[in-house]
């Protein structure tokens, strides 16, 4: 018995309205050590003109839920037919449990619709689809929802480089039996050995209230150079390679840190297209995928469509899509 082709049905995403450009006085202290004693991290994260916060009072589970309610009205899917809620919220209400509860009381699912939270930052949507896309296949569910929620400038130590790349955001999209957008493969890669060299923990002195995010200022930075820059190429080459296909057959959605990444993924991928919305929206962490996948749904034209992220951990994970 063949066995069905599971699709992308359709995705969703939602920014909050308030924006934060690049002279924001947030950002002051950056600016100023940065032309002071020229700090190697600032370098690093370049190229967004805009981010868009979360205002007080706003929710993130309110936004991802907002988020996926477009993906369910776009698959044309009603919220009592998802069998699986996959995703994940960053920062989380809780340490645990993890607020993608939340979105599934706020959606209105059915208690029989398991939520299983996938803690992979940043490759939580691409991860969490290819675990809904497995469920399906294994007919243990017909239609999943995969919604993933960041809201990381919040969690910004603004003395440092990194912070003025991350905007808050939400994206999600439904997964289930399809002809269109068609999920053919993936691949991953897991680099162990930079465990802990970038991570959100609880850092005294920060300022923050909360957990923060750090990379460690020789390996962190090491890693970025490195397993950053070159890992995820050398993963989308093997995956096209296993079906044929090159750079010239598809479009790129990719994890959004920094330009000075995304422009030497595009010099060595080489794709038909390079979709992002880092300009305006800059670094949505986990959120940055299916955020980008929405706002680029109609815009798709090659006949084929590579999605990736990129993990603290490390790690990369890319998935091969049928347009």
């Amino acid at each position: 018995m063949s066995r069905p082709s599971v699709a992308l049905l359709g995705a969703g995403h939602a920014v909050p309205e308030r924006v934060r450009g690049n002279d924001d006085p947030v950002f002051a202290g950056i600016r100023r050590d940065a032309a002071e004693r020229g700090v190697p991290e600032h370098t690093l994260f370049v190229g967004n003109r805009e981010r868009r916060v979360l205002a007080p009072g706003e929710s993130l589970v309110g936004l991802t839920a907002l988020a996926a309610r477009r993906a369910l009205v776009r698959a044309g899917t009603a919220a009592g037919e998802i069998d699986r809620l996959y995703g994940y919220l960053s920062v989380s209400e809780h340490l645990a449990p993890n607020s993608l509860f939340a979105v599934h009381r706020e959606l209105g699912l059915e208690e029989g619709c398991m939520v299983v939270p996938v803690n992979t930052e940043f490759t939580n949507w691409v991860t969490g689809a290819v675990l809904a896309w497995e469920a399906v296949l294994a007919g243990h569910a017909e239609r999943c929802l995969v919604a993933c929620g960041a809201a990381w400038t919040a969690a910004m130590d603004y003395t440092q480089g990194h912070s003025v790349s991350i905007g808050d955001g939400a994206g999600a999209a439904v997964l289930g039996p399809g002809d269109r957008m068609v999920l053919v493969d993936y691949a991953a890669d897991t680099t162990s050995a930079e465990y802990g060299v970038m991570s959100m923990a609880w850092r005294p002195g920060s300022g923050a209230d909360g957990p923060t995010y750090a990379i460690h200022p020789d390996a962190g930075v090491r890693a970025f150079l490195t397993t950053g820059m070159d890992g995820p190429p050398r993963l989308v080459e093997r995956l096209l390679r296993r079906h044929g296909l090159s750079g010239s057959d598809v479009s790129l959605v990719a994890h959004q840190a920094s330009r000075r990444l995304m422009d030497h993924w595009a010099e060595r991928i080489r794709p038909a297209a390079y979709l992002d919305t880092f300009e305006q929206w800059g670094n949505l962490t986990l959120a940055s995928a299916p955020a980008t996948l929405s706002a680029y749904w109609d815009c798709i034209r090659t006949p084929w469509l590579v999605i990736v992220g990129v993990g603290i951990g490390a790690h990369q994970t890319a998935l091969l899509v049928r347009v």
